[in-house]
């Protein structure tokens, strides 16, 4: 049986990266949208729940190899 490779250090940083990244640009952009309609706040919960989404996808799929 062969053993599966485990993800470089490099990779490891790119994937938190890409969880920050997704965070910051899913919640900035609902609380500019929220800030343009006036509810800042619902937009930038609605913003984090996508940026989870995505992160937790990003992610899945990164290491979907290592699995």
């Amino acid at each position: 049986m062969r053993s599966k490779p485990s993800p470089s250090p490099f990779l490891l940083i790119g994937m938190g990266l890409s969880i920050a990244t997704c965070l910051v640009a899913c919640m900035g952009l609902g609380y500019l949208l929220g800030e343009s309609i006036g509810a800042s706040v619902p937009l930038t919960l609605v913003g984090l729940v996508f940026g989870v989404a995505g992160a937790v996808a990003t992610v899945r799929n990164q290491m979907r190899k290592y699995m």
